[in-house]
């Protein structure tokens, strides 16, 4: 056996995984005579073939999604979870959904014969419904009522009084009875689920992401109109975006700063020293705009 000298080492996983496309990535951080760490990476559909070794692993999954056996039981598992598969028991890993990063602890260290597949077979995967098939079906609903409000806007000063309270009651019913009990019963059940995964996957800002794409369609939207006429429609249009521009952007902020400003405190020192130099000099730095 080779031994990989231990020394201290301090990273994060998924820095230290090493991928590759012919199988699932390994890279061993230390090996003495009484154990072996290893960093193991799989892209989407890799695995570790199920094997049952006379060897002790401990399985600690960094990053991802994924199937685990653990014994004669598969099990669902992301970023955060413990496995403990004692010497004798199959064991084996699935990525499902995306990379996975895993730190595996085996010991003894393994032998050349000690990862021979086993004759087992992963068991089938759990038939479960498509859940967000289900949320993209009700939003599709909810994006035709969207419309309706558009156009609202639109209209509401060239509507007569009775037109446009009954209108006005129209679009009141759809916020109150369908939009907010909507927004609700995700907070206390989708938001919670996406949550856990989130935090084995990351993605979290991809959010943010999409404000900044809505809120750049619309500055474009607002140039175009700048260069053109402006009737009457055009003017309703100009007050239009202008308003959204600012219920969005007061929306987008107020996010960044209870949800994600106070986290960036937690960040390494050097990393906050990083980040605070980038954002606060150079070309690349946070602009102040002149006020409108």
């Amino acid at each position: 056996m080779a031994v990989k000298p231990p020394r201290p080492l301090v990273g994060r996983a998924a820095d230290l995984a090493e991928f590759s496309t012919a199988g699932f990535g390994r890279r061993t951080l230390v090996e003495t005579q009484r154990l072996r760490v290893v960093v193991a990476a799989l892209e989407d559909g890799q695995e570790i073939p199920l094997h049952a070794p006379a060897l002790d692993l401990v399985m600690a999954i960094m990053e991802g999604t994924g199937r685990v056996t653990a014994g004669d039981t598969a099990f669902s598992v992301r970023g955060g979870d413990v496995v403990v598969v004692p010497a004798g028991e199959t064991r084996g890993l699935r990525a499902t959904g995306g990379r996975l990063v895993a730190v595996n602890v085996v010991s003894p260290p393994p032998g050349s014969g000690d990862h021979a597949a086993s004759a087992s077979a992963w068991p089938a995967d759990e038939e479960a419904p498509d859940v967000a098939a289900l949320i993209l079906e009700e939003h599709g609903g909810l994006f035709g009522r969207l419309e309706d409000l558009g156009r609202l806007a639109a209209e509401v000063q060239t509507l007569d009084e009775a037109a446009r309270r009954t209108r006005l009651a129209v679009a009141l019913e759809f916020l109150r009875d369908g939009l907010l009990p909507h927004a609700k019963e995700e907070e206390r059940s989708v938001y919670p689920a996406v949550d856990r995964v989130l935090r084995a996957v990351g993605g979290a800002t991809k959010t943010m992401t999409i404000d900044h794409r809505f809120i750049t369609e619309m500055i474009d939207e607002l140039e175009g109109i700048s260069r053109g006429p402006f009737s009457e429609p055009v003017c309703e249009q100009t007050s239009r975006l202008l308003y959204g521009l600012q219920s969005l952007l007061k929306a987008h902020f107020t996010k960044e700063n209870e949800a994600y400003a106070p986290l960036l405190n937690r960040l390494s020192p050097a990393e906050r020293r990083e980040l605070h130099d980038h954002l606060s000099g150079g070309e690349h730095g946070h602009h102040h705009p002149k006020e409108v």
